[in-house]
């Protein structure tokens, strides 16, 4: 009687190209409901411990890949930040087996590879055993944006594609006319920076010279890109090296087989987490963002204009563990840099789902199977122009992702799991610019402290804390400053911390947001700083918290140029530690200011001297519960830490304090009875809902809706189930038209 694993090589015989074997796998997973069509897990089955064996090799490969690789050479926030992750795919680039890191992207791995099958690359230029592959561009490769960079290495048996090894990184600069790696103030994908589709840029396991090069002349921060590319590769050559290993210990009959069912095996247990932790019906959501571009710039006239993108997110949950989210009604695609493709849209919604789902499974693409999406063609996800800007669909789609993080936390608490639920925000921003240096030397960076970690909202129980969660990665680390001035060497920190009070508030608040505050220090010839995040202080990030508590509170910057601050230092003075420390020196004169701004929308890239100050708050996260609900001594511990201010916590919470001799904060019970009573009274004046909706429907009839708002509407109307709930929620004709 033959073995299953002669079964499977008969099975398996003959060479396939690779478009043949994506054929194969859509056709066998459709007609069946199982990947593949593996709807018995005969390899498990007979041998579990075998199997498990098998996996584990595979996942040391790329564990082993991540914490070699970014040791060799990596710029910091390869080496230091979860800014990386390593990855093993299946012939058709579906997730095997990860390092720790950016989970999420594996859904661009089968976009990559299915352009490649596609184009035939199998013919021109060829596929062959330790090639490399790399790509950044979001239509072709799946990236989310141009500073996500990926190498592949095709695995090559006997002829045949059997499988992929991954790298990824974010790069320090992505070549863009606004430097960093979310370049800002793109009209279209040709302002996006150095962005290429997959393409063969080495072969056995080294990068050709031409390679180098192009990071050199392409990009400003070549020496950083060019290690990071190194590390990337590095971590390549490992797995690579220990599947072939694997596959002559384990026979490739076997491998085959084994990778399909781990998948299988893995989607079946995605299903169950759903079964068990979802509510069955729909969790809807929204959230907004600014992409002010209106007399920012004179060149490109079809873009000088602002836009308010509007994310709405529909996520539906069945009986039998599957979901599906739907951003119909979401803003179509606009002339700015916050548009996406598919695949990089699927970076961002795959980080809650893989999250919460994968936790008790092998991470791999079975949640991509049980998880769907629909961007509809047209939609900021899904542009019907293929020279959409790219550039930082990141900043936005964060917004995405933390909508449906709401819903699934929505029926986690629902369902019973209160050390799990909690007010989600992925609020990041980033500090990022160009310059050259005295002696004629380039130099770009990106400052990824902001991206590395941010505070993590109220649960139903307690306060969220600071600087302790990442949607996009298992590893919150903001790096040292240390690091980050040596990168930047212009700019020097003259403070680093949490901002009291700059947090959503509630029963229990979330994490205090970060801010810190750069000093610029003889920057040479030329020093422009722009930023990159995911909101601005002109919206909230998501649109609202839970069981009452409020939203975070968005990012803002602050400049602050031509400063007296070498003054202010040679004379013994205190320097600003923060962002509104910044404000208030320049207020009441501690610090003269030739010109202070604080930007409540992406500033553009601006032009920085000597002496000048650039400072930021970001991070925050939401509150959970009615305000005048928390708890007095919570308030107190808020106050005698600094972390909230007395006026505010009286005002916001109805807590009335007092300081005693020593300087500490105490309650004053009947002050705070008194204050909490007079909330609850003043709430009563509220306006009933029905003639608050008679006087909005009234200015939706008359159309009195600023321009960034209509074209919102406008655009997100040009779907039709938005248009239907539109329409239906104000009772309006069907000749009305915004």
């Amino acid at each position: 009687m033959a073995t299953i694993e002669e079964k499977v090589l008969e099975q398996g015989a003959g060479r396939r190209s690779l478009e043949q074997m994506f054929e194969e796998r859509d056709r066998l997973t459709r007609e069946s409901g199982h990947y593949y069509g593996i709807t018995e897990l005969s390899l498990r089955d007979a041998d579990p411990l075998k199997f498990e064996r098998f996996y584990s090799r595979l996942h040391t490969c790329v564990l082993a890949a991540r914490e070699v690789a970014r040791y060799v050479a990596a710029s910091p926030g390869g080496r230091e930040m979860g800014e990386s992750l390593w990855a093993l795919t299946t012939a058709e680039g579906d997730s095997l087996a990860l390092s720790l890191g950016f989970f999420s992207h594996t859904a661009a791995f089968p976009v990559a590879v299915r352009y490649m099958a596609t184009e035939k690359y199998d013919d021109n230029p060829g596929i062959d055993d330790a090639d490399v592959f790399c790509t950044d561009d979001g239509l072709t490769g799946g990236a989310p944006h141009p500073g996500d960079t990926y190498c592949y290495v095709p695995i090559v048996v006997q002829g045949e594609i059997i499988a992929w090894a991954v790298g990824l990184n974010h790069i320090m600069e992505a070549g863009a006319p606004v430097a960093g790696s979310w370049p800002g103030f793109c009209v279209d994908t040709f302002m996006d920076g150095f962005v290429f589709p997959p393409m063969k840029t080495g072969t056995k396991l080294k990068q050709a010279t031409w390679w180098d090069n192009l990071w050199k002349r392409r990009t400003r921060a070549g020496t950083m890109n060019i290690l990071d590319d190194k590390m990337r590769l590095a971590g390549c050559a490992m797995v690579h090296k220990g599947v072939h290993e694997i596959v002559h210990e384990f026979g490739l009959p076997y491998f085959k087989r084994a990778v399909r069912e781990v998948i299988e095996e893995s989607r079946r247990m995605v299903m169950d987490n759903i079964k068990a932790l979802m509510i069955p019906g729909t969790y809807t959501g929204v959230a907004f963002r600014v992409a002010k571009y209106g007399d920012m710039q004179k060149i490109w006239a079809q873009a000088d204009r602002d836009n308010l993108i509007h994310i709405r997110q529909e996520l539906s949950v069945d009986g039998k563990g599957r979901m599906a989210a739907d951003l119909e009604g979401s803003s179509r695609w606009g002339q700015h840099a916050f548009n996406g493709y598919p695949g990089g849209a699927d970076c961002s919604l795959y980080l809650a789902m893989t999250n919460t789902f994968s936790h008790n499974t092998k991470v791999t693409a079975g949640i991509n199977l049980t998880v769907t999406s629909h961007y509809p063609k047209g939609c900021i996800y899904n542009p019907d122009n293929d020279f959409a800007s790219f550039a930082n669909i990141w900043a936005q789609s964060m917004a995405m992702n933390s909508v449906g993080f709401y819903s699934i936390n929505r029926a986690l608490f629902s369902r019973g799991y209160l050390e799990e639920a909690f007010a989600t925000d992925g609020d990041w921003d980033g500090v990022q610019g160009a310059g050259e240096l005295a002696d004629g030397t380039p130099y770009g960076f990106t400052n990824f402290e902001y991206v590395g970690g941010v505070a993590s909202g109220a649960f139903c129980y307690r306060d969220g804390e600071p600087v302790t969660w990442a949607e996009w990665t298992q590893l919150c680390n903001i790096g040292n400053a240390e690091e980050f001035e040596y990168l930047i060497p212009t700019m020097f920190y003259l403070g680093r911390k949490t901002l009291p009070g700059f947090c959503g508030h509630g029963k229990f608040r979330g994490g205090l947001g970060q801010t810190s505050v750069h000093w610029i220090v003889d920057p040479g010839r030329h020093l422009g700083m722009s930023r990159g995040g995911a909101g601005t202080a002109m919206t909230t990030f998501t649109a609202t918290g839970m069981s009452g508590g409020y939203p975070a509170p968005n990012c803002f910057h602050v400049t602050a140029r031509g400063t007296n601050l070498q003054e202010l230092i040679d004379n013994g003075g205190h320097t600003p530690r923060d962002a509104m420390e910044v404000i208030e020196y320049a207020a009441d004169g501690r610090l003269k200011v030739d010109k202070l701004e604080v930007w409540k929308y992406d500033p553009p890239e601006l032009q920085m001297k000597h002496n000048d100050l650039w400072s930021n708050a970001t991070g925050a996260a939401g509150g959970w519960g009615d305000p005048i609900e928390r708890p007095a001594s919570l308030a107190l511990q808020d106050l005698n830490e600094g972390s909230m201010k007395p006026a505010f916590v009286a005002a916001l919470y109805g807590v009335i304090a007092t300081q005693n001799a020593a300087g500490e904060w105490e309650l004053d019970a009947p002050a705070t009875a008194a204050r909490r009573a007079a909330i609850r009274l003043a709430r009563k004046d509220a306006k009933p809902a029905a003639q608050w909706w008679q006087e909005e429907r009234e200015r939706v009839v008359r159309r009195e809706f600023i321009t960034p708002i209509a074209d919102m509407y406008r655009g997100s109307a040009s779907f039709p189930k938005f248009d239907r709930e539109f329409r239906g929620f104000w009772q309006l004709p069907a000749d009305f038209q915004i």
